[in-house]
């Protein structure tokens, strides 16, 4: 009878977060995904550290909170990155769209090479990276709460996106334009990995979890 009077209100949390984070006063472009990764993120490591017994129990529940935090952490870093880099994609978002509608060889008819690389030079350079990369991280610290230990995880989550994305955009220049893209997709991980070993100590200080995690 308690079990299942407890996996009740597990689901009237869940049911209540929802409600919450659907609010009109709650910004539906950021706040509503931070609020949900939060507390799926809480629930799901407050359970695990309860042992066996509790993950068995409500493994319903764990399983809910996990696509919880799996689709707001996405659409949250996505939203960052579109933010932050939003010429570039813009650009290749336009670029890939060309692709499937008139083939590879038409694309720099409907982009030009020399707009291509005028928008890279502006929007991509090595000091551009370093400052809009070091201003996702102070959003990131700014939007987390740093009593829920998510932020190193969520960076470290935020500089694999940028990976893929960098990796797909560095593709398609080779691809379409016989350009490379620097910095490509490596050397935009060691950026980003540097902009998070820039605070380490507010990293430590707010967490517990070592800066190299990041």
């Amino acid at each position: 009878v308690i079990s299942c009077y407890l996996q009740k209100l597990a689901g009237a949390l869940f049911a209540n977060l929802q409600e919450n984070s659907a609010r009109d006063t709650t910004d539906q472009q950021y706040a509503a995904n931070v609020m949900r990764m939060e507390n799926s993120f809480f629930f799901l490591e407050s359970i695990k550290k309860r042992g066996p017994e509790f993950t068995s129990l409500f493994h319903k529940q764990l399983a809910a909170s996990g696509a919880i935090y799996k689709q707001s952490t996405d659409a949250y870093l996505g939203w960052m990155i579109k933010r932050e880099f939003k010429a570039l994609h813009s650009l290749f978002s336009n670029i890939s769209k060309i692709r499937r509608e008139v083939g590879d060889a038409d694309v720099p008819i409907h982009v030009p090479r020399s707009t291509f690389v005028k928008t890279l030079s502006k929007e991509s350079s090595r000091e551009v990276m370093k400052e809009k990369i070091a201003t996702m991280y102070l959003r990131m610290e700014k939007h987390l709460c740093p009593e829920s230990s998510l932020f190193p995880i969520a960076w470290k989550s935020l500089v694999r996106v940028l990976y893929e994305w960098f990796g797909r955009w560095e593709k398609l220049s080779n691809h379409c334009y016989s350009f490379k893209l620097e910095p490509g997709a490596v050397e935009v991980v060691r950026i980003a990995k540097l902009a998070g070993g820039g605070t380490k100590k507010n990293v430590q200080r707010a967490d517990g979890i070592p800066p190299s995690l990041v």
